[in-house]
């Protein structure tokens, strides 16, 4: 009967030994995942190469394009009117109210030149609302009555037709 229980209890202490053994060689969870970094204020962005502010008005290196006829602003001048946005919030202090003025050449009826400046300047103030733009933003058209060159020539025209970014004094 000695005999019997030492084999039930060695018997039984083995299952144990093998359980805890077995318990001992699962390898530990791994350790959580380290907290992501608390990201402090970004630098402010720098001011864009191809938008500046010169005395009353923003200077662009570029054209905004709009399809022939139309208000429909090309996406070739997505970039740019980017960049404007970008420099008007990034200038709210020294822009607080700006003048969005449309431009045509002297192709077509003058009414109709008129009409299409005036919904070119409303499309651009449209995309500069829709980048976050909060500053005033009044638009006009000008129509062919402020040309920037009289020759009837494709580079007058193209350079007759034009958005101005006006800075209106506070």
């Amino acid at each position: 009967m000695r005999t019997l229980s030492l084999v039930i209890v060695l018997a039984l202490s083995g299952c144990c030994l093998r359980a805890s053994q077995t318990e001992a060689t699962t390898p530990p969870p791994p350790p959580p995942p380290e907290p992501a970094p608390v990201e402090t204020a970004a630098a402010p962005e720098e001011d864009p190469d191809d938008v500046r502010i010169e005395g009353d008005h923003l200077v662009l290196d570029g054209k905004i394009l709009f399809a022939s006829d139309s208000d429909e602003i090309l996406g070739d001048s997505y970039l740019l009117l980017d960049h404007v946005a970008l420099l008007i919030n990034h200038h709210t202090d020294e822009i607080s109210h700006l003048n969005i003025v449309g431009h045509t050449d002297t192709s077509g009826d003058a009414g109709h030149n008129q009409d299409l400046s005036e919904r070119r300047a409303a499309a651009v103030v449209a995309y500069l609302r829709n980048k976050g733009v909060t500053v005033e933003l009044d638009h006009a058209g000008a129509g062919e009555t402020q040309p920037l060159c009289e020759e009837n020539t494709d580079e007058c025209n193209a350079r007759n037709r034009r958005v101005e970014f006006l800075i209106v004094p506070e």
